[in-house]
C-alpha cells in the first residue's frame, strides 16, 4: 500500500540518520592536537617574543636577514583582482592583525576591502588572534607564535621548514581579508603541524607489534580527519560551489564561513562531534553566505547530476570542478540580495539571518530546539552520515592507505607485522607488495574483509562498530 508516512516510521528514520555516526568516529585528531599545544604554550612559552620569532620567519621565507626583516613589502594577491594589496608590510602588518603588543604596533595602511577588516583602508587587529584560547588566559595568538616558531627552529636543510614559506604568505594575506579567512589559514597551519610532526622518512620501521599498533592508530586518525574534510565538501561546499560559482560574493565565502556554519549545524545534533575545523560560532559575521537550503534547486537538469556525483563515494576527495567539468554552469537566479548581502533564493523557513555572531547563535538555537527545523535539516544531517557506512570507510581508508607515500616504507610492513604470528624481524618488499594486491585488485576492487582484518589488529576505535554494522547488513540481506 501506498500512502503518507506513519509517525513512527517518520521517527524510526530520524533515529537511523542520527545513530549513523558512532560514537567512535566521532574524535578529531586535529582538535586534540590543537588542545595539546594549547597546553604547550601555557606550560612552557617560547622564550623569545613573537615580534622576534616572525622577524626570524621573515628572514627565511624572503631571504633577508633578521635586522631587514620589518622592512619587506611585498604584493598580496588575492582571488579577485580588485583586492589585491600593492607593496604591503610583512612584518607589521602581521603584528598589527595578531594585536600584539600595543606599543611597537604602527598605522599600516592599505587598499580598502568593503566586507572585510579592511574595509576602511587599515589593518587591524584580528577578534580571531586577539580573543581567549578556550578555558586559558593567552590570547589565540599564542598559538599562531607556537606554529611559526616550530618550523622557523628547524634546520635550513630540513624539508619541512618549507611548508613555513606557504604558512607565512597565507596568514599575511589573511591581514586583509576576515575573520573566516583567519580561521582557514590555522586550519592549514594546524594540518601542517601535524604532516612535519610525523616521523620523518628514513627511519627504521618499528620493529615490535605496540610500535606497528601505534603507527597504524596514528594513520587512521589521519584518514578519519581527512574523511570528514571530504564529506563535508561532498555533503555541502561542493554542490553549493557549482551552484554559485558564477556568483563571487558567495562562492569566495563557501570554504570559510560555509564551512563555518554547516560544521556548527552538524554539532546541533551531534554535540559532541569533534570535526577538523575551528569553531568561530561566537565571532562569525559571514556565517548566512553558506546556510542555502539548496537540495531542492538540484532536482532536475545538471545540478541534479552533479548532485548524483557528490554524492557518490568513489568521489569523495575529488574537487567540485574535477567532478562537473562536463556539466553546463548552473548558477540560480534571483532578483537581489537581502540585508546580509545574501540572495533571497534558497533560504531556510524560519532560520534568521541577522548580521553577526548573535543571529548565528540564534539560527543554531532553532535548529537545536525546533522540531520543524530539526525536519528541515534532516536531510543534510543524512548526506553528510551518509559517508560514514562501514564499507565505504574501510573502501576509502584502503584507498587512502595504499595511495599514501609511507605505504612501502612504514605502513605496509607495520600491517604485514600486525598479520604475522611471530611478528618477523623484518619485512620483504616482496610481502609488502602482496599485501597492496590482496587488499585492492588492479581494477580498484577492495577486500573489505581484508582491509576490516587489518584494522582489527591494530585495535584501531572504530573497527568494532564497523565489524556490527557489516554484520547487521549482511543479516538483513540473506532474510
Amino acid at each position: 500500500m501506498g500512502g503518507r508516512q506513519s509517525r513512527a516510521d517518520a521517527d524510526s528514520a530520524d533515529s537511523a540518520v542520527l545513530s549513523a555516526l558512532p560514537w567512535s568516529l566521532r574524535a578529531s585528531r586535529y582538535q586534540r592536537r590543537v588542545k595539546q599545544l594549547a597546553d604547550e604554550v601555557c606550560t612552557s612559552p617560547r622564550d623569545e617574543s613573537l615580534e622576534v620569532t616572525l622577524k626570524r620567519c621573515i628572514a627565511f621565507c624572503y631571504d633577508v636577514t633578521v635586522d631587514w626583516a620589518p622592512f619587506v613589502r611585498v604584493t598580496v594577491f588575492a582571488d579577485n583582482v580588485n583586492e589585491h594589496q600593492l607593496n604591503v608590510p610583512v612584518y607589521h602588518s602581521m603584528l598589527m592583525c595578531f594585536g600584539e603588543p600595543h606599543d611597537l604596533r604602527e598605522q599600516v595602511k592599505c587598499k580598502a576591502v568593503p566586507g572585510t577588516d579592511v574595509q576602511d583602508g587599515l589593518v587591524k587587529p584580528s577578534v580571531f588572534w586577539t580573543r581567549k584560547i578556550p578555558g586559558r588566559s593567552l590570547p589565540f595568538r599564542a598559538l599562531a607564535h607556537a606554529l611559526l616558531g616550530f618550523f622557523v627552529d628547524l634546520e635550513d636543510a630540513d624539508p619541512r621548514k618549507q611548508l613555513l614559506v606557504n604558512i607565512l604568505l597565507q596568514m599575511h594575506e589573511a591581514c586583509y581579508n576576515c575573520v573566516g579567512r583567519h580561521k582557514e589559514v590555522f586550519e592549514y597551519c594546524v594540518y601542517d603541524l601535524l604532516d612535519a610532526e610525523r616521523r620523518p622518512d628514513g627511519r627504521p620501521v618499528p620493529s615490535d607489534r605496540q610500535q606497528a599498533m601505534a603507527l597504524v592508530r596514528q594513520h587512521a586518525e589521519i584518514f578519519l580527519d581527512k574523511h570528514k574534510r571530504n564529506a563535508l565538501h561532498a555533503a555541502y561546499l561542493s554542490p553549493l560551489k557549482y551552484l554559485f560559482q558564477d556568483i563571487y560574493e558567495i562562492f569566495e565565502n563557501l570554504d570559510s564561513h560555509g564551512a563555518s556554519f554547516w560544521v556548527a549545524m552538524l554539532k546541533t545534533f551531534f554535540p559532541d562531534l569533534d570535526m577538523p575545523f575551528e569553531d568561530i560560532e561566537q565571532l562569525d559575521i559571514g556565517w548566512a553566505w553558506g546556510a542555502i537550503d539548496f537540495l531542492p534547486m538540484t532536482s532536475h537538469g545538471s545540478a541534479k547530476l552533479a548532485l548524483q556525483r557528490f554524492s557518490d563515494p568513489a568521489n569523495l576527495s575529488l574537487d567540485w570542478r574535477t567532478v562537473t567539468r562536463d556539466l553546463p554552469r548552473n548558477s540560480p537566479r534571483f532578483e537581489g540580495f537581502g540585508a546580509l548581502g545574501a540572495p533571497y533564493l534558497g533560504r531556510f523557513r524560519g532560520l534568521p539571518f541577522r548580521p553577526g555572531p548573535a543571529g548565528f547563535q540564534e539560527a543554531l538555537r532553532r535548529i537545536r530546539q525546533q522540531p520543524a527545523m530539526q525536519k528541515a535539516f534532516l536531510p543534510y544531517v543524512e548526506r553528510f552520515t551518509s559517508f560514514f557506512q562501514p564499507s565505504i570507510l574501510l573502501q576509502r581508508w584502503t584507498f587512502f592507505a595504499l595511495s599514501s607515500d609511507r605505504w612501502v616504507g612504514e605502513l605496509g610492513p607495520a600491517l604485514q607485522r600486525l598479520r604475522a604470528d611471530p611478528a618477523p624481524s623484518a619485512v620483504a618488499p616482496e610481502a609488502v607488495e602482496a599485501l597492496r594486491e590482496e587488499l585492492c585488485s588492479v581494477d580498484g576492487e577492495v577486500n573489505v574483509d581484508v582491509a576490516l582484518s587489518l584494522l582489527g589488529l591494530a585495535e584501531v576505535p572504530w573497527v568494532p562498530e564497523s565489524v556490527a554494522s557489516l554484520a547487521l547488513g549482511e543479516a538483513k540481506r540473506t532474510r
